[in-house]
């Protein structure tokens, strides 16, 4: 209640401020041919001061002054025929009274409608309970975005990259999940959950290949807890990518022989064992890539079809994914991830000028951005350049 009345006094000081001219009387205005006729006598005062001081001659003098009296004489036959000040005060007067009652209306009129259409009743609510009612209607990115600007300003919330790294691996950022999944791993503690989905990100961040951060992953998991069969998996699809189909065989029979009897992942591994058995017999399965898609575009296959592939056919697979992303960063230029990716294949591929050109575009794309280019140059000076 205070403090609508502290508005309401502020309201009518504001209000007296604005109206006091128009309060103010008028008696001793004076009119406007009283004012020309002021003027005229000021300037009859200086043709004397300045005939005086020498600065115009007698005659010149005697000119002006008489020039000056002639509109003396003119203004005061003119007031004489115009109109009363009498008429022009009334007038003010009117004029006066409409605006101060128009202004009086405005605070008047604000008052009223916003008891009409505004909330005064509504009881206030504190700042924490405004925000959990802005977080239950705010957006999927607003949400990330009020995490990601806490754990920015405080990196050492284990528990926020926690909540926040499955959230990532559910829109597909998955470089971001496995660094959320890093850090909340470092900071909470080692926690299979965090290891497997920390190895996870940096899989499907890789196009499906198994790299060495990710293999570490899956061997700290085998090592917490041995009967983790979504690691020992991923460690032999890993032999499969080296080219060691035998020693892959040999873990996919060991899986089976440990698996219990309802695993609904039998038959697939199953059908994979055969699929190297048949490779190593030189009886080179069909890839499923070859059929198509739904959209008439050939769908790229998984490392774990190409590695069931014969040799020709694995680098006709490869050839065409690596071309694929080179095509794709030639439209988006600004995918770091895609070109680190392009990088490492080119490097494998052994195709030293595509190479080159490869780093040069990226950090073309990337000018300005140190981050990148760090990232750039480290894989850069890292990968083995052929001559």
């Amino acid at each position: 209640m205070l403090l609508w009345v502290c508005f309401a006094l502020l309201t009518a000081a504001v209000m007296t401020a604005l109206l006091r001219p128009l309060w103010r009387a008028d008696a001793h205005a004076i009119a406007p041919a009283e004012a020309d006729l002021a003027v005229y006598r000021d300037q009859l005062t200086e043709i004397d001061a300045d005939r005086e001081r020498g600065l115009i001659a007698p005659a010149e003098a005697e000119s002006a002054r008489t020039e000056v009296a002639r509109r003396i004489l003119a203004k005061a036959q003119t007031n004489g025929a115009g109109p009363s000040m009498p008429d022009d005060n009334a007038a003010t007067a009117r004029t006066n009274w409409v605006s101060r009652g128009a202004a009086a209306l405005v605070p008047v009129i604000a008052v009223a409608g916003y008891l009409y259409t505004g909330s005064p009743t509504l009881p206030g609510a504190p700042l924490e309970a405004r925000r959990n009612v802005d977080a239950e209607k705010a957006t999927i990115a607003e949400l990330i975005g009020k995490v990601e600007a806490r754990l920015a300003a405080n990196p050492g919330d284990g528990q926020g990259w926690a909540v926040i790294a499955p959230v990532y691996m559910r829109l597909n950022r998955y470089r971001d999940a496995a660094q959320a999944f890093e850090r909340a791993n470092a900071l909470l503690g080692e926690n299979v959950a965090y290891l497997m989905g920390l190895g996870e990100a940096l899989v499907l961040d890789n196009d499906g290949m198994v790299i060495e951060p990710a293999r570490k992953a899956f061997r700290r998991i085998l090592e917490i807890d041995p009967g983790r069969t979504e690691a020992a998996f991923s460690l032999s699809l890993a032999k499969e990518q080296d080219g060691d189909t035998h020693g892959a065989i040999a873990d996919y029979r060991a899986m089976l022989a440990g698996a219990p009897a309802d695993a609904t992942w039998k038959t697939a591994l199953e059908q994979r064992i055969t699929a190297l058995n048949d490779k190593l017999a030189g009886r080179a399965p069909q890839p499923e890539a070859a059929a198509g898609n739904s959209s008439g575009q050939p769908t790229p296959p998984n490392p774990g079809d190409i590695a069931a592939m014969a040799p020709e056919q694995q680098a006709k697979a490869i050839e065409g994914m690596v071309q694929q992303l080179a095509d794709r960063l030639k439209t988006n230029g600004k995918d770091l991830a895609g070109w680190l990716k392009l990088i490492r294949a080119y490097s494998v591929l052994g195709r030293s000028t595509e190479l080159e050109s490869a780093i040069s575009e990226a950090r073309r794309n990337f000018e300005g951005d140190a981050a990148a280019l760090g990232e750039i140059d480290a894989l850069a000076k890292s990968v083995k350049q052929p001559s």
